[in-house]
């Protein structure tokens, strides 16, 4: 048997096989395999879920229904997805949009109704007498939803983090070691992030720093994750000689921290590409202020004088003496 379910980190439909499923089937097992090809066929063949006698992780799901074989639960994955695109092409799904934890005593967001709604233009007329006020309490709900996320925004007092630097502000208090500096960092919290447990600490704290729009949050988060220098090695899909920040737990953390600040996975995926693709720009624009601003020209005049212990008059000197 397999079962078709959505992965609530990243609100995407997969297809898993049935023994992977937790009694209550919120929960389901996931391959560690960073290869799709590999995962694809763990699932077919419906493997025990656990690599060298270790238990695989699991991830949250919300489950739809199970299938006979693979091929079926295929094309019922499809379908949902095709259902999925016709109801956000109409403007009564919204992706990513999760409840808030209560602020100031502040009311949670209401939460749409569980997996898309199945349409056809053949139903009875009692049938699509329900379906019109199904989408009215969509439509209701998703006004509330939006709202509520207009007053969240507005009293966001979270400050900018400054564009000029990668490391945390002073005021930032974390046990976590970061962000990170070298290659080496990066293979140590991958090491880390393995663990259920360790993930959680980071999500929270990552979520923890607000920030207001996508782009807002991204940028808080990335800063906090990897310096500018370490930054450069990496893009996306790990293209022309790069990493790919894609392929690391680092980035499920990132995706999942982004979706409790109400950024749906594929703009998170949107503004990591922008970010370390500006990565060049920012280190351009930081050098020149590490060296305190002044040209090349006014560091040989001050060091080239033949006399040590005389004054250097003239505009070079006010400058270096200001």
């Amino acid at each position: 048997m397999y079962a078709v379910v959505t992965l609530q980190y990243s609100d995407e439909v997969m297809v898993v096989a049935s023994n992977w499923l937790s009694p209550d089937k919120k929960q389901s097992y996931w391959p560690p395999f960073k290869s799709p090809e590999k995962c694809t066929e763990a699932v077919q063949n419906r493997l025990k879920p656990e690599t060298g006698g270790k238990t695989w992780e699991k991830l949250n799901i919300s489950f739809h229904k199970e299938h006979g074989t693979f091929d079926k639960a295929i094309e019922a994955k499809k379908e949902i997805e095709e259902n999925r695109e016709k109801w956000q092409s109409l403007g009564l799904v919204v992706s990513g949009i999760k409840r808030q934890k209560p602020e100031n005593n502040q009311a949670m967001l209401q939460p749409l109704p569980p997996g898309p709604i199945p349409f056809t233009s053949r139903m009875p007329a009692n049938d699509k007498e329900e379906l019109l006020h199904m989408l009215r309490d969509i439509k209701s709900t998703v006004q509330k939803n939006s709202d509520m996320l207009k007053k969240l925004l507005k009293d966001n007092t979270v400050s900018e983090a400054p564009s000029s630097t990668s490391l945390p502000t002073k005021n930032v208090k974390t046990s976590l070691n970061l962000p990170l500096r070298t290659l080496e960092d990066v293979e140590r919290i991958e090491r880390e992030l393995k663990n259920a447990t360790a993930r959680k600490k980071y999500v929270k704290y990552f979520s923890g720093l607000g920030g207001v729009g996508d782009k807002d949050v991204i940028k808080n988060i990335m800063q906090r994750v990897l310096t500018d220098d370490l930054a450069k090695e990496f893009n996306w899909q790990g293209r022309g000689n790069k990493r790919p920040l894609s392929q690391l737990f680092l980035a499920v953390v990132i995706k999942e921290a982004a979706l409790e600040r109400n950024v749906a996975s594929a703009n998170c995926e949107t503004e990591i590409k922008k970010y370390l693709s500006y990565t060049a720009d920012r280190l351009g624009r930081k050098r020149p202020r590490e060296q305190g601003g002044l040209c090349p020209e006014i560091f040989n005049v001050a060091s080239s004088s033949p006399m040590d212990n005389q004054p250097k008059k003239g505009i070079h000197w006010n400058l270096l003496h200001d």
